[in-house]
């Protein structure tokens, strides 16, 4: 195909894109021309007009001749001669009209049908029946006129013929010569026969008739309805078209994608349309229209980058909830194709990547920025594709929001590239800071999201710049509709509250009264679940319910402080609790909702062949489940050992 006509097609889709965006501001110059128009139809004054159809016959004076023929008459010249001074002042004259004849000329037209030797006479005035009487006036002084002229002409010949005829008649009377008297008297007789003939000619003068006569207009000529009506449509929708122009080439915001690549000269890598994102998108199915093109997209980005891992950044031209909704979806497209995939949530002033994945609040970011928590212990997984994991904002953004620029967050980042095959960073608008330059410089590459018709072109524009600054290779774009607040996600896991609480208090029994039992695993059969403290982060771990001892590398707890001598006998006084109702009791204070466990009977120590020793005798033993202040008090010369 030519490149001419492809650029001329491409033009005319772009224009017929615009109209369909301002197709408001066309619609309203429309309504507006039919309403001017119908308000000049009421407001103007109103004319009549009234017509006469005059049939116009040639006279001896018109084809200089006596043939009489029709096509002798000059019917262009006859339609100026309606409109003559003379026609006029006749008109006056008749109608004792105070106009002058210059006015009432003006407001006569006369039109000529092809073919033909009638002529169609139209006035126009203030009344209708004004109109029908000038009309008729016009028509009548018109022939009135042209026979009037005819009869003027035939009369001049007459006069000359009678002037000639009485010089012959005195010659006549002077001569002597008989041969000369017959001939004058020949002479006379011959123009006495064409005076005669003049004389029938003039009484006889046609100049024409009125075929037909002027009739009593029923309604105004001008202004018509049907007239100014289409005439209002037909001017506001062409103003209305220019306007719409003019309208969309001063507009600053990105209306399409191919504006993105005609104006900004940035490759669209996704295109999602109006219609399917009007509504708020949420983590796309695998084999939808949009969740493939993210496949494609992942394709690409995969054979871009090569082999190795790799870190993608996710940001946004204009505040929006569009970057989340890119980033969650593209870090599901990368999981669905087998590579191991973690979604970084930086964008510490939106939740809407971690709704979407379905994962509850809790630990997450903030806490590791802030060094409250290790980063595998705020990493989520995502039951839909067990590929992909995810660290949430966490439950305090605000603390953690200076932390983005700094070492913490490039460390972070640095240890999950060598874990991960991708690493997908939700990153703040590059419109709110410098806080997505700031991830830029740890990532790979860029996608920027344009939400349509939210961000501008100098937004986008300036984003992109502020990238390539820092080194991270902008992809491309991806357009999508202005996100709502509705979100379509699965429901979150109920799951205990993640937010660090304080400290809380062990219950300890007295060495004198009790002794921990040993754990068997054929023990109780209920769920119970460890509490690891760190300085500000509590964390829920779930335990099988076979009774299976807690995973390893917990860390463990040091020995508690010798008890004041005011708290050993308080302590020695209290009932001995065996370590599950003690872990009962701590479950319930992190979670109330937890039902108390009811208290099992004691069951007899099995008999256990332990090797002999003294109360001076220091022996090894592993650290108990719980790591609990009444065991290490029962066993004080006990070393415990993880």
């Amino acid at each position: 195909m030519d490149a001419t006509a492809t650029g001329g097609s491409r033009e005319l889709a772009d224009y017929l894109a615009m109209l369909k965006r301002r197709w408001w501001v066309v619609v309203a110059a429309a309504a507006l021309g039919v309403a001017v128009a119908a308000m000049l139809v009421v407001v103007m004054p109103k004319t009549y007009s009234a017509f006469t159809v005059v049939n116009a016959t040639p006279t001896n004076l018109d084809s200089g001749s006596q043939s009489g023929k029709q096509q002798d008459i000059n019917l262009q010249t006859e339609a100026q001669r309606v409109r003559s001074y003379d026609v006029a002042e006749r008109v006056a004259r008749d109608l004792h009209t105070k106009e002058t004849p210059s006015a009432l000329s003006s407001s006569v037209a006369v039109n000529v049908p092809n073919n033909s030797t009638v002529l169609y006479i139209t006035v126009n005035a203030s009344t209708a029946q004004g109109a029908r009487d000038r009309a008729h006036a016009f028509a009548q002084a018109y022939l009135d006129d042209r026979r009037d002229s005819a009869t003027s002409v035939l009369t001049t010949q007459m006069a000359a013929l009678e002037r000639q005829i009485n010089s012959l008649s005195k010659q006549l009377r002077t001569m002597t010569d008989k041969v000369q008297k017959n001939l004058v008297v020949a002479q006379m007789q011959a123009l006495n026969n064409k005076a005669s003939d003049l004389r029938v000619t003039a009484a006889n003068v046609n100049p024409g008739q009125i075929i037909t006569d002027a009739r009593l207009p029923a309604s105004p000529s001008d202004p018509s309805l049907t007239r100014y009506l289409p005439s209002g449509f037909v001017g506001g929708l062409l103003l209305g078209v220019i306007l719409a122009i003019l309208l969309d080439r001063t507009d600053k915001r990105v209306r399409t994608a191919q504006d993105i690549e005609r104006v900004l000269d940035l490759p669209v890598l996704v295109d999602i349309p109006a219609k399917r994102g009007r509504e708020g998108l949420g983590l796309l199915p695998a084999r939808s229209r949009t969740g493939q093109s993210f496949h494609e997209l992942s394709h690409v980005l995969t054979a871009t980058l090569g082999h190795g891992n790799h870190v993608l950044l996710v940001t946004g031209a204009a505040p929006g909830r569009g970057g989340s909704f890119v980033a969650a979806n593209l870090a599901a497209a990368l999981a669905r194709t087998g590579s191991d995939v973690l979604l970084v949530c930086a964008d510490l002033g939106s939740s809407v990547a971690g709704e979407l994945l379905g994962l509850p609040e809790g630990p997450g970011l903030s806490e590791v920025l802030l060094g409250w928590a290790e980063p595998q212990e705020v990493v989520r997984k995502n039951h839909g594709a067990p590929t992909l994991s995810a660290i949430t904002v966490g439950a305090n953004s605000e603390l953690a929001a200076e932390l983005l620029q700094r070492e913490q967050m490039t460390s972070l980042i640095g240890s999950l590239r060598d874990k991960y095959r991708f690493t997908v960073i939700e990153a703040p608008s590059t419109e709110l800071g410098a806080d997505a330059q700031a991830l830029a410089d740890l990532a790979d590459a860029a996608l920027m999201v344009v939400e349509v018709p939210l961000a501008r072109y100098a937004q986008v524009r300036d984003g992109v710049r502020r990238i390539d600054r820092m080194g991270a290779a902008v992809m491309g774009a991806v357009v999508l509709p202005v996100q709502d607040a509705k979100v379509s996600a699965p429901p979150p896991r109920p799951v205990p509250a993640r937010t660090p609480p304080p400290l809380r208090d062990r219950p300890v029994t007295s060495p004198s009264t009790t002794t921990a039992p040993t754990p068997s695993p054929a023990t109780a059969q209920s769920k119970y679940q460890a509490i690891e403290d760190a300085p500000t982060v509590l964390d829920m771990v779930a335990v099988s319910d076979e009774g299976a001892p807690p995973p390893k590398g917990r860390r463990h707890r040091p020995a508690p402080l010798p008890p004041a001598s005011g708290e050993q006998s308080a302590r020695s006084s209290a009932p001995a609790r065996s370590t599950g109702q003690a872990r009962s009791d701590l479950a319930r204070s992190v979670d109330p909702s937890r039902p108390a466990e009811t208290a099992r009977p004691a069951e007899a120590p099995r008999p256990a062949e332990a090797p002999s020793r003294n109360d001076t005798t220091e022996v090894s033993r592993s650290a108990p489940a719980d790591n609990s202040a009444a065991e290490t008090a029962a066993n004080p010369k006990v070393t415990w050992t993880t």
